[in-house]
């Protein structure tokens, strides 16, 4: 397959069916789609930026068709992945695009994690990183890689698209818990590497595949929504779980604090060196501090007048007009207030000698309640479990054993003191979700297991050539459990001979 149908597949596979199949002016071909029986012809739309610069300004394009897509995205660099169900211009030569909000959207196609580093020197010098992060430590492989100016696009793609449905009560789940997903992914992103932009707009303009950009693509590695969700729950009380628990574990109230009033908001606004630096510049800056004004209650008027004065403080200020859009869409009535994140990112970045015990107060208008550590609970949640026996079989795997640990369920449950019901049933969700293999002894014999991640390390550890053999070998399976049986049959193959035949038999020469 030649580069150019490679990035085709990739938006194919991406759009799903958010968009029309052709043109709108092939009118008779649109008139035999809609007399098929059962031929969806839905009329979303997209939009696609030829530059950063024109990215920057709205200045873009819209498709309502694959066809038309296909036509343009060779000349394009980025584009809104996800579907929404119209978009419009604000100017008469159809140059400024309008109404790629959240509330429009119509379909969720993908979620993006942005990592963007100094340069594209340190971009390509951290390659091995990200490709490992991606590939071992997370437990949901990508579908695709691309390559930006100065990072990567690491594109998670669902296997069937998430429509958005308003309820009754205006609010839209889909995309709550949409947002969710990609706040973990972030997050755990970020963990590991630095350089990830956990500010980002989660359904936002990102880079479109090209034959020149696209670093790795499997289009077999589509991600089931359902089973991501449940990953990032999970992901989320791990994290609440390991924050330190000085608080009184009560409910309890607190009397009322404007954001505006809180320490971090006086800790950014004191600032004068903050400039473009790996997604928390300028722009994100100045949105939080007008979601704070517009959150205290300050008049719009006020705030640009608070905010304009900030900017001409700036060493290397924004233009005005800049200014006035990013307080524009603060006071447009989507949002709320300051988020934690975006402050806790910013404070990082900008006030590297700040206390954020003190300046990341809470807001003093809420209730909490903590949960007690699992120290303290009778009980433990079948994700605890899982982590438990995760932890288990990374310590008892390793190249000394041939990547596997021989033991029994009695055993396991002795050990880590598990009863046999809820063992099972937590052992038996990690095979259903491809981490973790199994192999029933034969008779005396013990059973096997083993992680992929143990089986990922060693085939990634392996000579470039057999680890390229390794990934065509992976993508011919479809079923995690698959997966890991082909992962199994790579890793315990030592004899280059039986290597080479194996890979040779995988080929598909017909």
């Amino acid at each position: 397959m030649s580069a150019m149908e490679t990035a085709q597949q990739a938006i194919d596979l991406i759009l799903h069916q958010g968009l029309r199949e052709t043109k709108a002016r092939h009118n008779n071909v649109l008139k035999l789609e809609k007399a098929i029986p059962g031929k969806q012809n839905k009329h979303g739309a997209i939009a696609m930026y030829r530059s950063k610069a024109q990215m920057a300004k709205s200045w873009g394009t819209i498709y309502t068709s694959k066809e038309a897509v296909y036509d343009n995205y060779a000349t394009s660099t980025h584009w809104t992945p996800n579907v929404f169900n119209y978009l419009t211009y604000t100017d008469a030569a159809k140059h400024y695009v309008k109404g790629a909000k959240e509330q429009n959207l119509s379909q969720i196609n993908t979620l993006v994690v942005d990592v963007d580093y100094r340069d594209s020197e340190e971009r390509q010098a951290k390659f091995a990183e990200v490709w490992d992060t991606a590939m071992l430590d997370v437990q949901f492989m990508p579908t695709l890689i691309l390559a930006t100016q100065k990072g990567y696009h690491i594109y998670y793609v669902f296997d069937e698209p998430v429509f958005v449905r308003r309820h009754a009560n205006g609010k839209l789940p889909a995309v709550r818990a949409a947002k969710a997903i990609a706040k973990s992914l972030k997050d755990f992103y970020a963990q590991k590497l630095p350089a990830v932009d956990v500010t980002c707009n989660s359904f936002g303009i990102f880079r479109v595949p090209r034959p020149d950009n696209i670093e790795y693509f499997e289009p077999k590695m589509t991600v089931d929504f359902q089973a991501l969700m449940t990953w990032s729950i999970n992901f989320a009380n791990d994290q609440h779980q390991i924050k330190p628990q000085n608080t009184q574990r009560s409910f309890y109230a607190r009397r009322a604090s404007r954001q505006i009033d809180q320490p971090w908001f006086q800790a950014l606004i004191n600032q004068t060196d903050i400039d473009q630096n790996v997604g928390y510049g300028r722009h994100n800056t100045i949105f939080t501090l007008a979601l704070a004004c517009y959150s205290s209650n300050v008049s719009q008027a006020q705030c640009f007048d608070i905010l304009d004065e900030f900017n001409s403080n700036l060493n290397h200020p924004l233009a005005t007009q800049h200014v006035q859009k990013v307080i524009n869409d603060a006071y447009s009535g989507q949002f709320h207030a300051a988020s934690r994140e975006y402050v806790n990112a910013l404070l990082e970045t900008w006030v590297p000698d700040a206390d954020r015990r003190v300046y990341l107060q809470r807001s003093q208008t809420t209730w909490y309640k903590y949960a007690k550590p699992r120290t303290e609970r009778v009980n433990s949640h079948v994700h605890e479990w899982q982590a438990d026996l995760m932890a288990y079989f990374s310590q008892r795997t390793s190249r000394d054993n041939n990547w596997f640990t021989r033991t029994s369920l009695r055993h396991i449950s002795k050990e880590l003191n598990i009863c046999l019901g809820s063992l099972t049933k937590a052992l038996k969700e990690l095979i259903d979700q491809g981490l973790v293999y199994r192999e029933k002894g034969h008779g005396r014999q013990a059973t096997m297991f083993a992680t992929r991640s143990s089986l990922l390390q060693h085939a990634m550890a392996l000579k470039q050539a057999q680890r390229l053999n390794y990934w065509l070998m992976v993508a011919r399976f479809l079923d995690p459990t698959e997966q890991l049986l082909a992962l199994q049959r790579f890793s315990l193959t030592s004899d280059p001979n039986t290597t080479e035949f194996e890979q040779l038999r995988l080929v598909d020469t017909g």
